[in-house]
């Protein structure tokens, strides 16, 4: 009994090492996600936000950068990490705040076989927390290998001491920074 126990863990590593497991070899990423990108977020504030202070915000400037190891062994070869600047200078920010500075955040995901990106982030820090989650689709419209754009639907929770807690639901669009 012994044996077949050895010889059935001796099966499932050459399996899980080797490429002829499972039929076809492990997939591959649709495309490589690495580099920066650049293009703009829009949405509206939660319905949890009282009706006066409810807003459409449209055309906010969004940066993101991203890193894709296709080295890995699948399936760390479709993680993805990176982070997304996010520009808030297109909200209207309530009385006595003047401005909010620019968020960079820590974003990891995985990306799909079907060019599905979804990445999640959220903390907190002095006086303030964010909780961000973009899914879309990763697009490599020129067979090259390397994403062309990524857009999809976008979820931004922001918490300000003293401040009511408020979220954005909408979209963004980017495509890679010309260099």
């Amino acid at each position: 009994m012994r044996n077949w126990i050895g010889l059935l863990a001796l099966a499932v590593l050459v399996c899980v090492m080797g490429p002829a497991c499972p039929p076809g070899g492990w997939p591959e990423p649709p495309c490589d996600t690495t580099g920066t990108y650049v293009g703009t977020w829009e949405g509206s504030t939660d319905e949890d936000t009282p009706a006066e202070d409810q807003q459409e915000v449209v055309a906010c400037p969004l940066t993101i950068t991203l890193t894709q190891d296709l080295s890995a062994a699948y399936p760390g070869d479709h993680g993805v990490t990176g982070t997304v600047v996010v520009n808030y200078s297109c909200i209207e920010l309530p009385a006595g705040i003047l401005e909010i500075p620019d968020s960079v955040v820590e974003v990891s995901g995985l990306l799909g076989d079907d060019g599905k990106l979804t990445l999640l982030s959220g903390g907190c820090g002095t006086g303030a927390c964010l909780g961000l989650i973009l899914t879309g689709n990763a697009v490599d419209a020129d067979d090259d290998g390397m994403m062309d754009s990524y857009s999809g639907d976008w979820g931004l929770a922001i918490m300000l001491a003293g401040i009511q807690a408020f979220g954005i639901d909408g979209t963004f669009q980017v495509v890679p920074a010309s260099e």
